[in-house]
């Protein structure tokens, strides 16, 4: 089938008769094409997931190793963060423009330089170009993190928190899948002749082709397309809105949208300042490193296990009851971590800090998503994650300065502070008079 990509005007519909033909009478899409749409997302995050953790295992290791300090372990994932905040409105625009489908392969297009970038550095011990490919990474990332949002919007608003909660629950895969895959690294070091460091960024290269292939493939028609088809359907949107986008400062003059970037940008601020200096602490109380693993594992567990269930309570409660339940879950992970004497304490803290951040953020993303028209998605969308990046960037950089004058407690309060923060700001704009009509069907 061949489809015209133009984005100018609701004429792009006309032109492709089949598109027209598998739009349902109504205001719903076929089912089958929105159910192939969100497997071929949850397959290619799930290989992305996959990719990340293998890289994450190793990435600090080969920072300090280059630099010969060991304040430089928090080096890599500073950059990817920066890489991410850089490039978030550029992808967004660019998705808005050309289609979701160009812009989510041109993200792994530069995963994959950033992964090559990467392994040469590794093989022949360059700092420069090892932190130039974490980067880039980032810079990849900002097209990955747009997969939820897709998801939502080829969904009725019913259903969008729990495609959210889907494609977040992908993440679960792809680190069970990376933990196995990593098990194979001695091996592929004997059979490729490179050092074992080398090959996460090898094997990862190789999920980013098979992504790719899949996304160009079966990721038809294009998400934009049908969004903009099912807005164009309708009824409750006035005619003369639809094709025109609204500037990034109507758009986050909005309170909701204010409340929907606060909630996951300072939520992933919490976690982020906790979770950098978890595993050094943990270290320093005498733990071994299988049992620092399973710490972070269970963490993750806690952030996408549940996101599934996450996504429907949040379809059946609505957004701002989940947040509150999320901010609840991140204060007693404070509480929890700021006395955390035994190894089952520290444990809870983790996981219910990942679990609140798996509430905020995705109810927080369906929030966002309400409030947006599908011609203006990527690029507001790009802001959010922009201002996500620029916070999380700022916990990683400081929470080993926390964590050096006040120690691990010190840590978790700033997550009880943080939360506190995010309480006032729900109560503030997530009143009944401050939600504009704003939100978009």
């Amino acid at each position: 089938m061949r489809q015209t990509v133009s984005f100018e005007s609701l004429s792009s519909f006309s032109r492709d008769g089949r598109l027209l033909r598998i739009m349902s009478a109504t205001q719903n899409t076929d089912t089958a094409i929105v159910k192939r749409i969100t497997t071929i997302l949850f397959v290619t995050k799930s290989l992305h997931s996959t990719a990340i953790v293998g890289l994450l295992t190793v990435t600090p290791i080969i920072a300090v190793n280059l630099t010969g300090n060991d304040m430089a372990v928090g080096l890599p994932a500073t950059l990817v963060l920066i890489g991410r905040a850089m490039a978030a409105y550029p992808v967004g625009w660019l998705m808005d423009r050309l289609g979701r489908r160009l812009g989510l392969n041109v993200g792994f297009l530069v995963a994959i330089f950033g992964m090559s970038l990467g392994a040469i550095a590794v093989v022949n011990g360059l700092l420069w170009l090892f932190l130039s490919g974490s980067f880039f990474l980032g810079m990849s990332r900002s097209a990955v993190e747009q997969m939820r949002f897709i998801a939502a919007e080829v969904q009725p608003v019913g259903r969008r928190a729990q495609a959210i909660g889907l494609i977040a629950f992908s993440s679960t895969i792809g680190s069970l899948a990376g933990s196995l895959l990593m098990d194979t690294s001695p091996t592929l070091t004997v059979l490729l002749e490179v050092p074992i460091l080398a090959v996460p960024f090898i094997m990862a290269i190789g999920l980013m082709f098979v992504g790719i292939t899949l996304n160009q493939l079966f990721l038809r028609p294009d998400p934009l397309l049908i969004s903009r088809q099912m807005e164009a359907n309708n009824k409750q949107t006035d005619a003369e809105k639809i094709g025109r986008a609204r500037s990034m400062t109507q758009i986050f003059g909005q309170y909701p949208v204010i409340l929907a970037a606060s909630v996951m940008a300072i939520s992933w601020l919490g976690m982020t300042v906790v979770m950098q200096v978890t595993p050094l602490f943990m270290n320093y109380e005498g733990y071994d490193v299988p049992i620092i693993a399973r710490a972070v594992m269970i963490h993750s567990l806690g952030m996408f296990a549940f996101s599934s269930g996450t996504g429907w309570l949040t379809s059946r409660i609505g957004r701002l009851p989940v947040v509150a339940i999320g901010i609840v879950l991140l204060i007693v992970s404070g509480i929890s971590g700021y006395f955390a004497d035994t190894l089952i304490t520290l444990y809870i803290a983790v996981f219910l800090l990942g679990l609140g951040w798996n509430f905020c953020y995705i109810a927080g993303s369906a929030m966002l998503s309400d409030q947006l028209r599908p011609e203006e998605r990527g690029r507001a969308q790009g802001v959010s994650e922009a201002f996500i990046g620029v916070t999380a960037a700022i916990g990683s950089v400081t929470s080993g300065l926390v964590y050096a004058n006040y120690g691990y407690t010190g840590s978790n309060l700033i997550v009880i502070g943080l939360s506190v923060l995010l309480f006032v700001i729900l109560a503030f704009l997530g009143r009944p008079s401050m939600q504009t009509s704003g939100a978009v069907s």
